[in-house]
């Protein structure tokens, strides 16, 4: 059964940066519990090829929101090191 976790994530991330974090917070970043779980579902299921064709579409936008944040952290931690 699919989940609008992609709308969680939408969601979450707005009300996070809406809350004008630190780059201490920002570095810090995780998503809540029940996103990430839903997450590690769904890349189990594509590890044992049993992923809908729907799922893999949500999937693929999940991570492309995921890649987005841990550059985000990466730049957030590379200007508190002084290197950005």
């Amino acid at each position: 059964m699919a989940v609008d976790v992609q709308q969680s994530i939408y969601t979450e991330l707005a009300d996070f940066l809406v809350s004008r974090p630190t780059l201490e917070e920002i570095a810090a970043y995780q998503v809540s519990p029940g996103v990430q779980q839903y997450l590690d579902d769904l890349l189990e299921k594509n590890r044992e090829g049993v992923l809908s064709a729907d799922e893999r579409l949500e999937l693929e936008k999940i991570l492309a929101v995921s890649h987005m944040m841990t550059l985000t952290k990466t730049k957030a931690q590379l200007k508190l090191a002084g290197k950005a």
